[in-house]
């Protein structure tokens, strides 16, 4: 992991804070990727929230900003002792999803190739909530190249909030995807700020 961040400074460095980066904090507030504090499995897993509709490739935003979005969120994620012994659970809801609007092949290529084998982090399973036939393909294809069987594995398409019944209260998930949380990621981003200054 050390000689992969030295290898992309750029992506993921000392630079990566959110008190340090207003372009960071612009594409983090259209929440694409979030960890709601406390929202876990039954069994503890943290839980990050997708969704790939917010993720507006044409509002000027780069591969690079995406993946350091992303990176920071599962950074702060891996603070957590439960991350460790868990390992993460993703909730992506695709409902909206445009390939044309919402995705870059580049943003799976740097995100995978350093998450497999560099990022220690371990994805304990990955529930892609609603998909559109046009993810299917594109996913079919991009999990075959990138992601190990392992990994694979573990990628759940589901059509309902139903059926994580047995895994999480749906009832602790966002409004916007079916559940009855309220989380305002304003207020999270400033206490990232303050916490970063703070030291």
């Amino acid at each position: 992991f050390c000689e992969w961040k030295r290898a992309n400074p750029n992506i993921f460095g000392d630079s990566l804070r959110l008190s340090k980066d207003e372009e960071l904090v612009r594409v983090m507030k259209t929440e694409v990727i979030v960890h709601p504090p406390g929202l876990a499995t039954k069994t503890g897993s943290p839980v990050l929230i997708g969704r790939l509709r917010n993720n507006d490739m044409k509002d000027g935003r780069t591969v690079e900003g995406v993946c350091r979005m992303i990176f920071y969120n599962m950074d702060r994620i891996l603070e957590l002792p439960e991350s460790c012994d868990e390992g993460i659970t993703i909730v992506h809801d695709l409902k909206g999803f445009n390939p044309s609007n919402n995705a870059d092949l580049g943003i799976p290529k740097v995100l995978f190739g350093a998450i497999f084998g560099h990022f220690p982090i371990r994805i304990k399973n990955l529930y892609l909530l609603k998909a559109p036939f046009v993810f299917h393909a594109f996913f079919r294809v991009m999990s075959t190249v990138l992601f190990p069987a392992k990994v694979r594995e573990r990628c759940v398409f589901i059509d309902s909030l139903d059926d994580l019944k047995d895994v999480m209260d749906t009832d602790l998930l966002l409004k916007d995807i079916g559940g009855k949380a309220e989380f305002s990621l304003d207020d999270w981003v400033e206490a990232q700020k303050k916490r970063e200054e703070d030291g």
